[in-house]
């Protein structure tokens, strides 16, 4: 059964800063388990974003999001404001 989580928050950045940083973390989140599928900004509210991805499994996100929570942060990530929804097909 294929697993997804989508995670929304806050930024406290610009967009393009944030995805920098954000593309600078995949080979870390892959690693661990975590492929993006998809990530942007809200339309009417550029500190919005949203990242789509597929997991092994749920706990990954968790996992990862403690562990890697200081460089998460850095990239402008608002880690409070981080809501997840978790899928499965």
């Amino acid at each position: 059964m294929a697993k997804y989580a989508l995670l929304q928050f806050k930024i406290n950045n610009d967009f393009f800063d944030w995805e920098k940083a954000f593309y600078s973390s995949q080979p870390m989140a892959r690693e661990a388990g975590i492929l993006e599928l998809f990530h942007a900004k809200q339309a009417d509210d550029p500190s919005s974003v949203a990242v789509l991805v597929t997991v092994n499994s749920f706990e990954i996100i968790d996992e990862f999001m403690k562990n890697a929570g200081d460089a998460i942060a850095e990239s402008g990530h608002i880690l409070e404001t981080t809501q997840v929804t978790l899928y499965e097909n």
